[in-house]
């Protein structure tokens, strides 16, 4: 009956302690991003979009086209950047963007972010 009992007792004390000694998932800072804060994401990639649409007047395919650029960045976007890195891939999100737009859009965006200026016209002059 000792016997057992101590078999027991031993069987217990190892698995419990083998469940101890094995680690959780945690991949490290950095490695992996985080995961997406989808709807908030999505609700502010749609405003984006309809500021765009509201200035040039976008296609179906070109919100698509937009949509999908977005989404493509969002990923490099939530990785740990430097700060250059960041400002990089944000200059490139945007040359994507501008790329999908016509030749007329693109000079409507141009104007309405001129005019959105202080004063309506660009930095450092005086009237």
């Amino acid at each position: 009956m000792k016997k057992t009992i101590i078999t027991a007792l031993t069987l217990a004390l190892f698995t419990t302690g083998i469940s101890f000694a094995q680690r959780g998932y945690n991949p490290g800072p950095g490695r992996y991003p985080a995961p997406p804060q989808s709807r908030a994401d999505d609700f502010q990639e749609d405003l984006r979009i309809d500021r765009i649409d509201n200035i040039v007047g976008l296609t179906r395919r070109q919100e698509r086209d937009i949509k999908r650029i977005e989404n493509r960045y969002d990923y490099l976007e939530r990785a740990r950047l430097t700060p250059q890195e960041y400002r990089r891939v944000i200059s490139e999100k945007n040359r994507a963007i501008l790329s999908v737009l016509t030749p007329a859009q693109r000079d409507r965006l141009y104007a309405s972010q001129y005019r959105s200026r202080p004063g309506g016209y660009g930095y450092g002059r005086r009237g």
